[in-house]
């Protein structure tokens, strides 16, 4: 799916994401869905650093932060 774009990937992850979190949402989960939100966004900073082709994933992590927030990826929390 590398050739799809940043806006393609959060157009696809917001519908699942929105019904997980009102299925799964309590007060107890939020530990469980934090890490969830941190894994959806590890692996969006994975498939863009190896879209632009860095070797280092973690460098992209502020960058995919904040193409998520502009282009509206919804989290579990």
């Amino acid at each position: 799916m590398r050739h799809k774009s940043f806006l393609e990937h959060v157009e696809w992850l917001n519908p699942k994401i929105q019904g997980w979190r009102n299925y799964y949402y309590t007060a107890y989960s939020q530990l469980k869905l934090a890490k969830l939100d941190w894994y959806i966004l590890q692996r969006l900073t994975r498939w863009y650093a190896k879209k632009r082709q860095r070797a280092r994933w973690m460098s992209s992590l502020q960058e995919v932060r904040f193409l998520a927030s502009q282009y509206g990826l919804k989290t579990l929390l």
